[in-house]
């Protein structure tokens, strides 16, 4: 029983985020996860045609 009431404290303490910064939060996530694709997506399309370039001089 000890352990409920230590956890039932605990839990008391947790400051939970107000609806504000969880948006502004989720905000950024979702921003920087459309930037990190877009940064990937060009570089992936980027090396994949300097592959092809290089192996087509080199005999591939």
């Amino acid at each position: 029983m000890s352990m409920l009431k230590d956890i039932r404290a605990e839990y008391a303490k947790v400051q939970w985020p107000r609806k504000k910064e969880i948006i502004s939060a989720t905000s950024w996530v979702v921003l920087m996860s459309v930037f990190l694709g877009i940064y990937l997506g060009v570089f992936d399309l980027i090396a994949s045609r300097l592959l092809k370039m290089l192996v087509s001089l080199f005999g591939g």
